[in-house]
């Protein structure tokens, strides 16, 4: 008789992780929504804080402390730290069940989830660091504070990228020679 996907307990908790990381990115993604006075220079202002390069790519995204789009970056950052919590699960989930499959795909699947939870600190620290500047007007903000945001953003992005790639690695089936 085929093995039935769903009857492993781990497949079950792995689906659930994924719909739960879904579902928070969907939250992070709704309102409440920036005005039109952001105006970073790429994309959604959230990315952009993250690579912030002066006060004026501050001021571009957030406007001068007290600001509407400052209290909308508020909301967002606790909001991300349920989607850290999602994502940095689901990594665990994933590298774990890549280290079943013994050989080299165990070792990249524990690296995996090494590195899924590194991520995730270094999220939390960048959250923590945005959640600093938001009460912070934009004469006072020094590059000291734009860098504690860059630096683990930097970390983050890299750190998830490399999660990525090694399961994906590890969890492609990869058919044996008949």
């Amino acid at each position: 008789m085929p093995r039935v996907f769903w009857a492993n307990s781990q497949h079950r908790l792995v689906i659930l992780l994924a719909m739960l990381t879904l579902a928070a990115f969907i939250l992070l993604m709704g309102p409440p929504s920036f005005t039109n006075a952001s105006k970073p220079r790429f994309g959604d202002p959230m990315l952009a804080l993250q690579f912030a390069r002066d006060v004026q790519d501050v001021d571009w995204i957030l406007g001068d402390a007290p600001s509407p789009d400052r209290e909308v970056m508020r909301v967002k950052q606790y909001v991300d730290f349920g989607f850290i919590a999602c994502y940095v699960s689901l990594c665990a989930a994933l590298g774990a069940v890549a280290a079943r499959k013994g050989g080299w795909r165990k070792v990249a699947g524990i690296a995996a989830g090494i590195c899924g939870l590194a991520a995730g600190v270094f999220d939390v620290l960048e959250n923590r660091a945005i959640l600093n500047l938001l009460d912070v007007p934009l004469r006072a903000t020094t590059p000291a504070m734009i860098q504690a945001i860059r630096a683990p953003s930097t970390a983050k992005w890299l750190l998830a990228g490399i999660t990525v790639v090694l399961l994906s690695v590890s969890l492609i089936r990869i058919p044996k020679p008949s």
